[in-house]
């Protein structure tokens, strides 16, 4: 695999900025993008620090993109940082142009863990022409909800989401995403472990899913919010993504 580290002024936040892009060695035409997002305290480099990401990757021919978002819940933020349009937009144009990537949304995915998997939901869900399938991985999916259980975050919150009334019907409103599908809905592959501290929230998220009869799969395994389990994970997704699996999995 030929592992990219790109460092560029971004439009959207006015500012430079990185990403890594691990691309297949011997591309063939037919490979799918999978737009890959990192959780809190985390960056760009994380999935590859952590996991066995390169050498799953090496077994595809997926080119897996690694945006730097901070601690801003990919978010336009009320501080003027617009890492909601960075993320669900300027990343992947410019690597389609610098890459030559297809523009197809049945070859395009969206995973993240924990922050990163609240983005792989809000992307994958407000941008449901761009990707097919999102792999949601011990997602924090309640914004208004994780503001309540952790006052001391307020201030910081503030800056990103203004308030809770302002969460609410908003792009940072999972369940009001989920509520506006359509029949052209991306499919959901949600993951968490069953001592991980957001697993209710995530049997809460699996729950609005299935009412809105939503194409969803929800894997739960032993464990908490943790590396291991997210580096099998990745490992499945790059497999479920190479073959375009539809089917419940086992890990």
């Amino acid at each position: 695999m030929a592992i990219n580290h790109i460092s560029f002024f971004s439009d959207q936040l006015q500012m430079m900025t990185s990403m890594n892009v691990i691309l297949p060695d011997h591309p063939n035409g037919q490979g799918d993008v999978l737009l890959l997002l990192h959780g809190l305290g985390d960056d760009e480099h994380a999935w590859i620090a952590q996991t066995n990401l390169v050498d799953y990757a090496k077994k595809t021919q997926t080119t897996i993109i690694m945006p730097r978002a901070e601690r801003s819940y990919y978010t336009n933020a009320m501080n003027g940082k617009k890492y909601g349009d960075f993320v669900g937009e300027e990343v992947l144009q410019r690597c389609q142009k610098w890459f030559h990537l297809p523009d197809d949304r049945a070859r395009t995915f969206i995973a993240g863990n924990s922050m990163g998997g609240f983005g792989a939901l809000k992307f994958g869900l407000g941008y449901s022409e761009t990707f097919s399938k999102l792999f949601v991985l011990s997602a924090m999916p309640d914004i208004k909800a994780s503001w309540q259980a952790n006052p001391d975050r307020d201030a910081w919150f503030q800056s990103l989401f203004g308030s809770p009334d302002q969460v609410t019907n908003s792009t940072n409103d999972i369940g009001y995403l989920i509520a506006q599908q359509q029949n052209n809905a991306p499919e959901i592959w949600q993951f968490c472990g069953r001592e991980d501290p957001f697993f209710a929230m995530n049997d809460r998220l699996a729950q609005q899913i299935e009412i809105k009869r939503l194409r969803h799969t929800f894997v739960t395994v032993p464990g908490g919010h943790e590396w291991r389990l997210w580096d099998q994970a990745i490992d499945r997704i790059l497999k479920m993504i190479a073959t375009h699996e539809r089917h419940n999995v086992i890990l």
